[in-house]
């Protein structure tokens, strides 16, 4: 059961199916039965009660044999359309008397005497072309006064003459008592609940089963985006770096990557630093975000500043195509050259990255660039600069971190960001001490969007830097 619940969920519900069906099936069964049962009873009561009438009349009347034909007759005309025919029949099977719409006889006289003498009723239910008739034989005595015209035979040695009735009364279906009727609805009703029940949770269970599925595959997907990530414990050569990336959703429109240029003769190693936001934190902006981190590592950009520029351009032209108008993106990319100390940067649309300067007080904002890709197919975009000293920090952020709001709808905003970066601090603490304001200043654990931050320092130990320091 371990290794196949489900199986066993979907042999348990087919089981109270069946269940279900078995009890519908039999509390209507039973009722049904049960009405036959009745209308059969009451007839026969009935028949039993007419035919006491006549028993009576013929004691007090002695009639012959014409005469006992007007009195069946005029029974079944009086029965107001309960009794079919009536008839006599004697010990020798002959039809003594009867009614006017009279059948066959429709049993043998050694039969019915067989059952009277063992004090059973005598009855059977016939088809007929007027409809469904219960037919019963009933023993009727007649006085030895009476005429000898009816030419009875006695059954058996006794004062009188015995004859046999056959009565025939149409059966009517009867509406049962109360307690009958409400045993049918409280069955039928938990019967048709009980299988609506196991109908639903079947269709549940397919949802859920869905849910789980689709569960696993963001899961995966989760894995596999965190994996397109660098490691956490990576930073590019003449760098300290600490990365936060927050996800409101299981798979998330926000992607960072930080990682090395190849080294160019004796100019040192320089870096590559790139934070994008798709718009919305669901499947299309996670598999767009995955295409855009995908692009930044297959083009060019980082070989000059045209290069850069054009890349740039070519990214929104592929965005305008291929992604819907609702889905854009804002993309901060650049990269530092480490003979000449620059970061070379363009910010399509992004929140603007913070220059904390290490030996002159002041904070830039790395601006320069374009609005956001996707939008506009024929944007263009200027790369923009900026040096780094030993000892700079930058701080990267999506939106996420800057719109995260509290209790009254109020925006953490960039001044508390700003308020919460100590330049002189560890890139380490420096997120964490982003990341703890902001929390505090929401009171809450939950995102409402993606936030990703990186803290970025300059150490100053590349090629460049010492030829600084020599002269």
């Amino acid at each position: 059961m371990e290794c196949h619940p489900q199986k066993w969920f979907r042999l348990w519900i087919l089981g109270g199916a069946g269940l279900a069906i078995l009890l519908l099936a039999s509390t209507v069964l039973n009722y049904v039965i049960s009405s036959r049962t009745t209308s059969l009873s009451t007839t026969r009561r009935e028949m039993a009660r007419e035919m006491a009438a006549l028993d009576t009349l013929v004691r007090a009347q002695k009639p012959d044999n014409t005469s006992l034909s007007r009195m069946l007759d005029q029974m079944v005309q009086e029965s107001q359309g309960r009794l079919a025919w009536a008839q006599m029949v004697n010990p020798e099977g002959a039809v003594i008397a009867h009614s006017t719409a009279a059948a066959a006889p429709a049993f043998t006289v050694d039969y019915v005497a067989s059952r009277i003498r063992e004090r059973r009723p005598v009855f059977a239910v016939r088809n007929t072309s007027a409809g469904k008739v219960v037919v019963e034989a009933f023993a009727i005595r007649l006085p030895a006064s009476s005429g000898e015209s009816l030419k009875v035979v006695a059954f058996k040695s006794s004062a009188g003459k015995m004859a046999f009735v056959e009565l025939a009364s149409f059966a009517r279906s009867r509406v049962l008592a109360w307690p009958a009727r409400w045993t049918l609805i409280l069955g039928v009703a938990g019967g048709c609940a009980l299988l609506g029940a196991l109908t639903l949770l079947a269709v549940r269970l397919r949802s859920h089963l869905s849910a789980r599925r689709v569960e696993h595959q963001m899961e995966i997907a989760r894995q596999v985006q965190r994996g397109l990530l660098p490691p956490a414990a990576s930073s590019p050569h003449d760098f300290e770096l600490a990365a936060e990336w927050r996800t409101a959703s299981n798979v998330s429109g926000d992607f960072y990557d930080a990682f090395d240029l190849p080294k160019t003769g004796a100019a040192g190693q320089g870096a590559a630093f790139v934070l994008g936001d798709v718009s919305g934190k669901d499947v299309p902006a996670a598999m767009l975000a995955s295409m855009m981190q995908g692009a930044v590592h297959t083009s060019d950009w980082t070989r000059s500043a045209s290069n850069h520029n054009a890349a740039t351009e070519n990214l929104n032209r592929l965005l305008c195509e291929r992604a819907s108008q609702e889905r854009f993106a804002s993309l901060f990319w650049g990269y530092f050259e480490a003979g000449t100390e620059l970061l070379r940067y363009v910010n399509c649309g992004h929140c603007p990255p913070l220059l904390f300067r290490g030996r002159a007080s002041g904070i830039l904002r790395l601006c320069d660039g374009g609005p956001v890709l996707g939008l506009l197919p024929r944007a263009r975009f200027e790369q923009g600069v900026e040096r780094l000293e030993q000892g700079d920090v930058l701080v990267l952020y999506s939106d996420g971190v800057v719109e995260a709001a509290n209790a009254k709808g109020e925006e953490f905003g960039e001044d508390r960001l700003i308020a919460a970066v100590e330049p002189a601090a560890d890139p380490r603490e420096i997120r964490d001490s982003i990341l703890r304001a902001v929390r505090a200043f929401t009171g809450s654990d939950v995102l409402a969007d993606d936030q990703t931050l990186l803290a970025i320092r300059y150490t100053g130990t590349s090629a460049g830097a010492l030829q600084v320091q020599a002269a």
